[in-house]
């Protein structure tokens, strides 16, 4: 399980990696466009004026970048004005220019650094990386020029297998708790090596950081041992008397290879040959403690460190080893516990999510029965009405089921399917609700759109929720655009909902995904967050852009399936 994750982060290190190498490649030919600075385009005139002449002659190399990196936005911001002055594509995020992206933003760290910076999270895109460049003129930052792309193709390859990523030894992991006792237990290595002579502020501060990561590693239920170039243990962490049952004390300056043997463990199996590199090992391996045997997770690597002066030894590196055994047994009834914790918090979103998704069909019965009087003569209408309502009685008591079964929502039953049918389908059923909100539904489709895999299913709950938080969203009425766009060779078909409604404010952007989160009185906050799990399940990505007063879209990328 831990081996899986670290390969996977290992994966994700590098791929994410290789994008920011791109994008801030982008940014420095956004960079040399500017040439000088924004006074050489535009000296004298109003905010308004400046931000217009400005965006008149950077938009369309914006654009053009942009476009020749399909999925990437790109643009200019002006630490003057306070204000982005050109955001590519344009027909995308031209609405964007002129607004400040406030104090707390990133590229605000760019600009006082000097230094390219990368920041990767959740934004109104979606999961996004951004590489930021500031625009140094005349030793100062005047702005900062960005490019910015979805994490989707990161992670669609993270999915699919990037075999050759995921097994190279030559990454280290990055992220999680073994990577963070690694990096630990390296600095306390390095500080055993290297500290000499030196400035005192320095050995001070590493003393400290050394007393600090003990600290750590000792509040820790692993035991964590250090081992020196020359073979003798330097430290040893708490957790070690709960797993062998001996005191750190009784270890330390031990050589390690009469020490492993004493609790059943090669030496030879045990340790790394640095010859054949430091290699991260993740085995399970029994031990002796107590008289008695217990089975332990043992992780090794080994750590190349700079030769000693006047040690004498040809080879120009010394290694030393990181050691850091688990407790299987206390492991797994950690990781049981936590399942039931995870178990009990599923029980209850489970039962909301079912009263939202049987909300949602009983909406669209009384949008339907709510033209029932007036259309009693109407034959056509009545079968209408009554397949409707046998369709929507049908999604509620699946709904039910699932629930009597106690059951998470299930995993989707993929089929190849054509999403045209489905979207039509899902138009029809909310018709009714529209009618009555004053709402045009218009759809719309790509000459032609390849199959995916997917569950219909599911994919008409995700639908319909998008459609009626966007008829909600315009309580005067309005119209609501549902269009189908595949571009030739994309491994992607769009499906984009747009709604001409009030827009969300800035503030609550980043929440609309968070489980729970609603701005309505009636609201139960699991429509979205629904949405995006049913997109994910799919392997897709959903995307979103809201501009208040205006309206919002949201857009759903799904993978198509290939042509044989």
């Amino acid at each position: 399980m831990k081996s899986r994750y670290l390969l996977v982060q290992k994966a994700e290190a590098a791929l994410i990696e290789e994008k920011a190498e791109k994008l801030f490649g982008i940014t420095r030919l956004l960079d040399c466009y500017l040439a000088g600075g924004f006074d050489d385009i535009v000296e004298d005139g109003s905010r308004e004026y400046k931000i217009a002449a400005l965006n008149k002659t950077l938009a369309p190399f914006a654009d053009m970048v942009s476009s020749s990196y399909r999925g990437v936005g790109a643009g200019y911001y002006s630490k003057e004005l306070r204000a982005i002055v050109a955001y590519g594509p344009s027909e995308r995020f031209g609405s964007k220019v002129g607004m400040d992206l406030g104090p707390d933003h990133i590229g605000w760290q760019a600009m006082a650094s000097g230094k390219e910076t990368v920041g990767i999270g959740s934004m109104v895109r979606g999961e996004i990386m951004n590489c930021m460049r500031p625009l140094i003129r005349n030793g100062e930052a005047i702005g900062f020029v960005w490019a910015n792309e979805t994490l989707e193709d990161v992670y669609s390859q993270i999915r699919m297998g990037a075999r050759e990523v995921f097994f190279s030894e030559n990454i280290e992991p990055l992220l999680g708790l073994t990577g963070l006792l690694l990096f630990a237990s390296r600095v306390l290595l390095f500080k055993a090596e290297g500290s000499g002579d030196g400035p005192g502020s320095m050995i001070a501060g590493l003393e400290r950081l050394e007393s600090y990561l003990k600290l750590f590693l000792d509040s820790l239920s692993l035991a964590v041992i250090l081992v020196e170039p020359d073979g003798l243990i330097s430290f040893a962490s708490s957790g070690i008397r709960d797993i062998l049952g001996i005191p750190p004390d009784e270890i330390v300056s031990m050589p390690v290879r009469d020490m492993l043997p004493r609790f059943g463990i090669d030496p030879h199996f045990a340790l790394d040959d640095p010859v054949e590199g430091a290699k991260n090992r993740f085995v399970n391996v029994p031990v002796l403690a107590g008289g008695a045997e217990r089975l332990v997770t043992m992780v090794t690597t080994g750590v190349a460190m700079p030769q000693r002066e006047g040690s004498g030894s040809g080879n120009a590196e010394n290694y030393g080893h990181i050691i850091i055994l688990e407790d299987l047994k206390e492991a797994r009834a950690q990781e049981e516990r936590l399942e039931r914790i995870e178990r009990l918090a599923t029980v209850g979103e489970l039962a909301a999510a079912i009263a939202h998704e049987v909300r949602n069909p009983l909406t669209v019965v009384k949008g339907a029965v709510s033209l029932l009087p007036e259309r009693l003569d109407d034959r056509g209408f009545l079968r209408k009405f009554s397949a409707i309502v046998l369709d929507e009685i049908e999604r509620i008591d699946r709904t039910i089921d699932s629930l009597l079964n106690f059951s998470r929502f299930s995993q989707p039953q993929m089929s190849r399917v054509d999403v045209i049918p489905i979207l039509k389908r899902a138009c029809d059923l909310i018709s009714p609700y529209a009618k009555i909100n004053n709402t045009v539904v218009e759809f719309t489709a790509s000459d032609y759109i390849p199959d995916v895999m997917a569950d219909s299913e599911h994919l008409i709950q995700a639908f319909m929720n998008l459609f009626i938080n966007g008829i909600q969203a315009m309580p005067g009425g309005g119209i609501l655009s549902v269009r189908a766009h595949w571009v030739a060779d994309s491994k992607y078909l769009t499906v984009s909902i747009e709604d001409t409604g009030i827009g969300m404010p800035p503030e609550h952007r980043p929440q609309i995904f968070d489980m729970f989160f609603t701005t309505r009185k009636d609201g139960t906050g699991l429509g979205l967050p629904l949405v995006q799990r049913i997109i994910y399940e799919h392997q897709g990505f959903l995307e979103v852009d809201s501009t208040p007063g205006k309206g919002s879209c949201f857009w759903i990328r799904l993978p198509v399936v290939s042509a044989q």
